[in-house]
């Protein structure tokens, strides 16, 4: 998920009362909620670096538990070098831990639920798992989080006694709103599959579109080709066949740009790829994309997200 989410859920489980654990426990978990992404410096590199270690190393289970210890330490050592403050909670280092890890551990938890994916054993394993439950930015999750958030911070400056309330209803109802969403994903692949019986797909992915919650755009992975589709629910979910078709590329020189540092990186990370080649007479420039993000390789694409190109020498 995007900053701004994992923020806001920092945020509400501190103001479900968790913050008043410790001195600084909201802080905590805030920073703790967004704490994983600290890999994001690899988006500024020109290569497939992001590809490489996003969502890796950062956010998987060693990390889970390696990183709260890190940042409750750092907290504390601040607190004491440079807090004067007399007032509230003392600074508890056992809870500052345990905030770290409930606020680490929502990262990673989030970031599963989208298409690109979580790597949940990294160091380790470098394999992808993915939720395909919700897209990355989402309205409601965002505007159910400040709904709580607001009424919260309105009950508590009025002193009433359930001011802890809102932010323990908005994340509940969060909580049902994914598991809806994830409900019907697995309704949408049944529902495609049904309309596929006579030629049936070797896979096929459910994913969620930005800011239409009642949608699943559908990619179908058949040999040699990406065919696509749209699943509506409603008060009759219905599926449509899209009009693009992706050819997938030729697999040798698919096989040769993943010998290539970039194109290896790019195709781990990849869930459906494909490649456009450009011969010359010094080599071969291989764009490569996954269908998942692009559906038609240009230039202005090629410098944006899930697409690289990468030179291969003539054999």
């Amino acid at each position: 998920m995007d900053p701004v989410c994992h923020t806001l859920v920092g945020a509400s489980l501190g103001a479900t009362g968790l913050a008043n654990k410790t001195r600084h426990g909201m802080l905590t978990l805030m920073v703790a909620a967004n704490l994983p992404d600290i890999d994001f410096v690899f988006y500024f590199r020109d290569d497939a670096s992001a590809y490489a270690f996003r969502r890796g190393i950062t956010h998987g289970i060693p990390a889970i538990l390696l990183l709260p210890v890190l940042l409750a330490l750092a907290i504390a050592v601040l607190s004491r070098r440079f807090s004067s403050a007399n007032t509230g909670p003392a600074v508890s280092l056992r809870w500052l831990i345990i905030l770290s890890l409930i606020g680490v551990a929502s990262h990673p938890a989030l970031d599963w639920l989208n298409n690109y994916g979580m790597r949940w054993l990294m160091p380790m394993v470098d394999r992808w798992f993915y939720g395909d439950t919700l897209y990355i930015v989402d309205g409601i999750v965002w505007t159910a989080l400040i709904a709580g958030l607001v009424a919260a911070r309105r009950m508590n400056l009025d002193k009433l006694r359930w001011y802890r309330q809102p932010t323990t209803i908005s994340l509940a109802f969060i909580v049902t709103y994914i598991s809806i969403s994830f409900a019907m994903t697995q309704s949408a692949e049944q529902l495609a599959l049904q309309n596929t019986l006579e030629d049936p797909p070797d896979r096929l992915l459910a994913s969620p579109v930005p800011f239409k919650p009642l949608e699943r755009a559908m990619i179908f992975d058949y040999e040699g080709e990406y065919r696509f589709g749209t699943v509506r629910f409603g008060p009759r979910p219905r599926f449509e066949w899209g009009e693009a078709v992706i050819p997938k590329g030729d697999p040798e020189v698919l096989e040769r740009a993943r010998r290539t540092r970039d194109g290896g990186w790019f195709l781990r990370w990849s869930r459906f790829p494909y490649s456009v080649v450009d011969v010359s007479g010094e080599g071969t420039q291989v764009q490569l994309a996954d269908a998942r993000y692009v559906r038609e390789i240009d230039e202005p694409r090629l410098r944006s997200f899930g697409a690289i190109s990468v030179e291969l020498t003539v054999p």
